[in-house]
């Protein structure tokens, strides 16, 4: 596997410029992994680390999103998330210009609604889901696509009865135990041993 490193510059409405790491296959693919991090939770820890090494083995490029307020350490409100769409959709449109056939969107907790509503917008593609740690009802915006939704039990936003619900194209996994980060709080040995089945759900 041979991949070049290099990034996307887009113009935020928080203010500034952003750069996007892109990671790309240097025999071409027509793959592409769009990484849309949470609040807290950024495109260089380990769910994100792992998936984009998963991915690119899999002979995907990987976009992955940063949003202006985490890179200038700005306060976000929900009453931004338009402007946080509008800005996460630019840096998409400018990969997608690649001609990309297949695009995976893989969004944590902030980012699951995100990942859903871009992917409802697009067309003339193979469109696929990961929602990790679902906020927002994201699972419910997934407009039938194929998804997999993660969550742990511990998570004080998880909800048997969501899980349950039955939506078309919607695939849960369930780990035990595991928190927001889907890791075992301050018990790292047991955060690392699930991170194997974690990504490799994801692969599948």
């Amino acid at each position: 596997m041979s991949v070049t490193t290099s990034s996307l510059t887009t113009h935020s409405r928080f203010g500034g410029a952003v750069q996007h790491p892109f990671v790309t296959q240097n025999d071409g693919t027509d793959k592409l992994l769009i990484m849309l991090p949470g609040h807290g939770y950024l495109v260089d820890y380990p769910l994100f680390y792992y998936l984009r090494a998963a991915a690119l083995k899999l002979g995907y490029d990987a976009l992955s999103v940063q949003y202006a307020f985490q890179v200038g350490g700005q306060p976000f409100s929900m009453e931004r998330m338009p402007d946080l769409l509008a800005d996460s959709l630019d840096a998409v449109r400018a990969a997608l210009e690649r001609g990309y056939r297949r695009v995976v969107l893989a969004g944590k907790s902030l980012g699951t609604p995100l990942a859903g509503q871009i992917a409802s917008g697009l067309s003339g593609v193979d469109v696929r889901l990961i929602l990790f740690t679902p906020v927002g009802g994201a699972h419910l915006i997934t407009s039938g696509l194929p998804a997999l939704a993660l969550i742990g039990t511990a998570d004080e936003r998880y909800s048997a009865a969501a899980v349950a619900e039955q939506h078309p194209g919607l695939r849960w996994r369930v780990f035990d135990g595991l928190d927001h980060s889907l890791e075992v709080r301050w018990d790292w040995r047991a955060s690392l041993a699930a991170l194997p089945e974690i990504i490799a759900a994801c692969e599948g």
